[in-house]
């Protein structure tokens, strides 16, 4: 598993040095430059805005659980987005990260183990719809052009693997975590309990549309949220392109990264996918490929500290413990 990882980051950034070669560094570079540390500081700091929808979409989908604890869902949210892009195993890494946040702040663990499920569903569904607008607006801007249909075809594959998945996740998690908890009792006997529970909280979830719907709602507003901040970017850098233009790469974006999940962040297809998809809507690759460079800069400059922040507070609570 670790030889696996190791072999997936090293094809992440040859596929990151291929395509910064491919476009000059000095271009990328340069859109850098034109950035400046405003434009960055505003870039980052505009992305725990976003978080706060999501962790409200997050929220949507915990019934019961106290209006106090929103805090610790956004928390738990960002942690969660950090380790997805960052840690070893990526999604899964961020789940992980996220569920035992919001545990470890008092929030139920049955009742977060089953929001975060419908969380990723609902999150899901709105990735389908955002892909779906990015594919709409493909087809209108490259019209008759025959260079863009291998990509359109790549696109709307990569649509269909987002809505597959979409449709298994929800299939699979109606009777999975009963079963899971059923094999897992052989080694740890509370397991089948909880996840008895988590069902529970599932089937009531499931009960409430209304909450299902605010949450897909939201999340739509984040990966809205998502491509405006790339838009804004590429206004400092000196780039006006349509607003619609960059929505509709980032989001096409989104859907590659989704499919290319093996890699740690999307290593070189979130980069290779910005220069493919950005030209088609007019947008020059040096700067598109800039703003990757300065997404997972930001993914840093908050990421590390948030979990390096976390990571002290389960040191102290496990000193506690033994104490």
């Amino acid at each position: 598993m670790r030889a696996g990882l190791i072999l997936a980051l090293l094809i992440g950034l040859v596929l990151l040095t291929v395509v910064v070669a491919v476009v000059g560094y000095k271009s990328v570079l340069s859109a850098i430059s034109a950035a400046g540390l405003g434009g960055f500081a505003v870039f980052t700091l505009y992305w725990p805005v976003v978080i706060l929808v999501l962790g409200l979409a997050w929220f949507a989908v915990a019934p019961g659980l106290e209006f106090a604890k929103l805090g610790a869902l956004i928390w738990a949210r960002l942690l969660r987005d950090a380790g997805a892009d960052l840690l070893p195993f990526a999604q899964v890494s961020g789940f992980l990260v996220g569920v035992r946040a919001a545990q470890a702040a008092g929030a139920p663990g049955d009742l977060v183990a089953a929001s975060t499920i419908v969380d990723a569903t609902t999150e899901m569904a709105a990735q389908v719809v955002y892909t779906l607008m990015g594919v709409v607006v493909l087809v209108a801007q490259t019209r008759g052009d025959p260079q863009a249909t291998t990509l359109l075809a790549a696109c709307l594959a990569g649509l269909g693997f987002l809505l597959a998945a979409a449709v298994a996740f929800w299939f699979i998690q109606r009777g999975g975590v009963s079963l899971i908890g059923r094999l897992a009792a052989r080694w740890a006997p509370n397991s089948a309990t909880l996840a008895e529970a988590v069902r529970g909280h599932l089937d009531e979830i499931y009960r409430q549309p209304g909450r299902l719907l605010a949450g897909a709602v939201l999340h739509f507003v984040g990966w809205i949220g998502s491509g405006l901040g790339t838009w804004v970017a590429l206004r400092f850098m000196g780039t006006h392109a349509p607003l619609l233009a960059v929505l509709a790469v980032d989001s096409l974006m989104y859907a590659a990264r989704s499919v290319a999940f093996i890699l740690p962040g999307g290593l070189g297809v979130q980069e290779g996918a910005y220069v493919l998809l950005g030209p088609l809507f007019g947008i020059p690759p040096g700067p598109i490929l800039a703003v990757s460079l300065l997404r997972r800069a930001r993914d840093l400059v908050i990421g590390v500290p948030a979990l390096l922040v976390w990571q002290g507070r389960e040191g102290r609570a496990l000193l506690a413990r033994d104490g």
